[in-house]
């Protein structure tokens, strides 16, 4: 009988602090949009609400305009509408337009709208169009690449259309084939007018306020190291060739890229998603390129199965960040586990690079972690065990951790890190620590 009770007891005991475990949990705290983005919570015609959700991963935002308000999922995406409405603003005080709407009236503009250029000199809007008349072959080549009008159309970037979207895109530092709704619509306007008088942007837009910036980490209060590298999305090489070339031509090009680095299915999946940009496609091809690791087939599956603009644009990040770290951390392979995109490093440790805001011990965070930890043990046996407490696993994130969610990654031997992505050339560095 004392046996049975001090058995009794011993399990009570056990599932007790099993329970105790489990919950060890905490709630996604909001925070004000005004602490994580100082000056930039509010500009001309546009305000972020102040009081920011998050589901503890990625924050939701709301940028309120004066045209309209629009919900907008993490750091990296609202970054980049900060940017777009600050051209949008700039694009619609751009005294050239005015001028040339009030000289010959709206009206004028909307043939071109779906013509292109007036088709009265074809060959001569060709030796306008950035590379002169040399390119005008090569689009026409690469036109069947592009099937979505969304993308740029085929005559209208033989044409010019798309030519001066690019031009005025390339003078204001935008995506050109951008889907925020405003600067779309301002972009083919501005098109429409270059095309019929050469209009040109004013050279006072050159620069954009904010540079894409994310806000500043909070400080965890513990150390954390943090990885620095260039965007592949900032580099010079590339906004040149968006500004040179049609979506038909980038398409092209980014098909070529991958089809060395994957199958056909995996490069049809990803290419044939509309979600996607060109701008998109082709920083991804590049991104993976540097990295030329197994399986790449498997990130491009991942990517192709995003459905709405927020996922494309962070797999777009999550490529760039990979890409960073493999100077510094060398990427032999990646493959899916639990729905995290995983890649194995050459010293065979495990890999986990996001774009995440803040990441907060919550009840889902922490399930799906352990989910996670199981499919790591299944698919990396000989992932290194190490020294009791070493890490063998890492995850890089662009944003911060909570004091809880360190404390209890780094109990699974989980490195927790952090990673700036930059506008400048040099090479991802060293990581260094940070309090």
């Amino acid at each position: 009988m004392h046996n049975l009770r001090k058995f009794t007891l011993l399990l009570s005991l056990a599932l007790f602090a099993s329970t105790t475990l489990a919950c060890a949990t905490e709630k996604a705290a909001p925070v004000s949009a005004k602490a994580i983005w100082g000056d930039r919570a509010e500009g001309k015609g546009y305000k972020i609400q102040d009081k920011v959700e998050t589901e503890g991963v990625y924050r939701l935002y709301v940028l309120e305009t004066r045209i309209g308000s629009f919900s907008i999922t993490s750091d990296a995406l609202l970054s980049l509408r900060l940017d777009e409405y600050a051209a949008f603003e700039r694009l619609m005080d751009d005294s050239g337009f005015a001028h040339f709407v009030g000289s010959f009236g709206s009206s004028a503009i909307a043939p071109l709208k779906f013509g292109g250029q007036l088709l009265t000199s074809p060959v001569e809007t060709a030796k306008r169009s950035a590379t002169g008349i040399g390119n005008f072959f090569d689009q026409l080549s690469s036109s069947g690449e592009n099937k979505d009008p969304e993308r740029g159309s085929f005559m209208g970037g033989v044409l010019g259309t798309d030519s001066g979207r690019r031009e005025v895109a390339a003078q204001v530092g935008v995506d050109p084939y951008t889907d925020f709704p405003p600067l779309v619509n301002r972009l083919q306007e501005l098109a429409a007018a270059r095309g019929m008088g050469g209009l040109s942007v004013s050279g006072a837009m050159m620069a954009i306020p904010g540079g894409s910036a994310l806000p500043s980490m909070t400080a965890t209060g513990t150390r954390t190291a943090v990885y620095t590298a260039s965007s592949v999305g900032k580099a010079q090489a590339l906004q040149d060739e968006l500004r040179s070339k049609t979506a038909g031509q980038i398409m092209r090009d980014s098909r070529m890229k991958l089809s060395a680095l994957a199958g056909p299915k995996a490069v049809d999946a990803i290419m044939n998603n509309k979600i996607f940009t060109p701008s998109d496609i082709l920083v991804i091809a590049i991104a993976l390129e540097q990295i030329k690791a197994r399986n790449t087939d498997a990130f491009l599956m991942r990517c192709a199965a995003v459905s709405d603009r927020t996922g494309a644009y962070l797999r777009r990040r999550q490529a760039e960040m990979y890409a960073g770290l493999h100077t510094t951390l060398p990427i032999e392979r990646f493959f899916e586990a639990s729905g995290y995109m995983v890649a194995q490093l050459k010293d065979k440790r495990a890999l986990v690079a996001m774009p995440a805001d803040h990441i907060f011990w919550t009840e889902r965070n922490r399930d799906d972690v352990a989910r996670l930890r199981e499919s790591l043990a299944k698919l990396m046996p000989d992932i290194p065990r190490g020294k009791p407490g070493e890490p063998n696993k890492m995850m890089v994130i662009t944003g911060d951790y909570s004091p809880m969610a360190k404390t209890e990654l780094s109990k699974q031997m989980w490195e927790a890190a952090r990673m700036t992505l930059t506008s400048d050339t040099p090479p991802a560095s060293e990581p260094q620590q940070q309090p």
